[in-house]
């Protein structure tokens, strides 16, 4: 197994999938125009990894900013985490954080877990969470 690491830019992620681990964490901003890219690349290999039946994988997003295409990228990949925890014998712990006091990114993050009926923890904190 592998660890996919993608260091951050000004308007794209960092992100850090080790399969060995079963960890995913994504943290930044998100609006590069290339995200589509790095979003797939991150998407096939977390399909690989559900291949081999995981037991668990842990989640951590941290996002300060993510615009319309991020947006659209972040549920497709959601839809994949639900896939994996549903499919197969994977336990999924997901966390997602976003920077207290940012009620609209709060609102959206909601969405997107009642629009896939999904069960996962939103957590406000500090801006300068590292």
């Amino acid at each position: 197994m592998s660890v996919l690491e993608i260091p951050a830019k000004e308007a794209a992620p960092y992100v850090r999938f080790d399969e060995e681990n079963a960890y995913l964490q994504i943290k930044g901003k998100s609006y590069d125009d290339d995200v589509v890219m790095l979003f797939n690349m991150l998407r096939s290999k977390l399909k690989s990894f559900g291949q081999s039946n995981p037991e668990k994988l842990d989640v951590n997003i941290y996002l300060k900013y993510f615009n319309t295409s991020s947006s659209k990228c972040l549920f497709d990949l959601l839809i994949d985490l639900k896939e994996l925890a549903e499919n197969g014998t994977t336990k999924l712990n997901l966390e997602w954080n976003f920077v207290e006091g940012d009620d609209d990114m709060g609102e959206e993050l909601e969405d997107f877990r009642d629009s896939l009926d999904m069960d996962f923890e939103i957590k406000p904190l500090s801006e300068d969470y590292a």
